[in-house]
């Protein structure tokens, strides 16, 4: 992840498509693309920096203590969340077959609410993203990319709830 204001990687980034004119199809690229793809390459890169904040750290009221071991479960929840995706529920509904998809939806919605749950215990572990005024440049740099992570959890779990996976139980996911 890099560290980058929120303003400009704002600025940098598309606009949202229209997802009522998108297919389930153009939806599911877009969240393999956007989403999956950089959680597969940053979560490891914010358990690391945070082993080593901590081990840097280890003391103060703002320390993150057990925030990395809670990234590693985090880690390990998102890795198996994202495989049960693309191995059988976005497969079902590519397949024209949406309305088999009931019961993978409701486990993924589920797993959703524990990926949101989590994210709330981030914030807690770093105190609302609070850094000391003398806090290292790795320590500000993890925080902000923590802060983006949530973010695009957040925008990632909203896009399947509340497009994709509502459209699919509402029998359109087979178009």
């Amino acid at each position: 992840m890099n560290a980058v204001s929120t303003t400009s990687d704002q600025a940098a980034e598309p606009a949202m498509p229209d997802w009522e004119a998108q297919t389930p199809a153009a939806i599911i690229a877009f969240i393999l693309q956007r989403f999956h793809d950089p959680l597969r390459r940053d979560l490891p890169v914010l358990v690391t920096t945070a082993r080593a904040v901590e081990a840097a750290v280890k003391e103060g009221p703002l320390c993150p203590a057990g925030l990395a071991n809670h990234l590693e479960k985090i880690l390990v929840e998102v890795e198996s969340h994202l495989d049960k995706e693309e191995k059988i529920l976005f497969p079902l509904i590519l397949a024209g077959r949406g309305g088999s998809a009931f019961m993978p939806i409701k486990v993924m919605m589920a797993e959703h609410d524990d990926h949101l749950a989590n994210l709330a215990r981030t914030r807690v572990l770093t105190h609302g993203f609070a850094v000391p005024a003398d806090a290292s440049q790795v320590w500000r740099t993890l925080y902000l990319d923590l802060q983006r992570f949530d973010a695009d959890l957040n925008q990632h779990i909203q896009l399947e709830n509340n497009v994709l996976f509502t459209r699919v139980m509402s029998g359109q996911g087979d178009r």
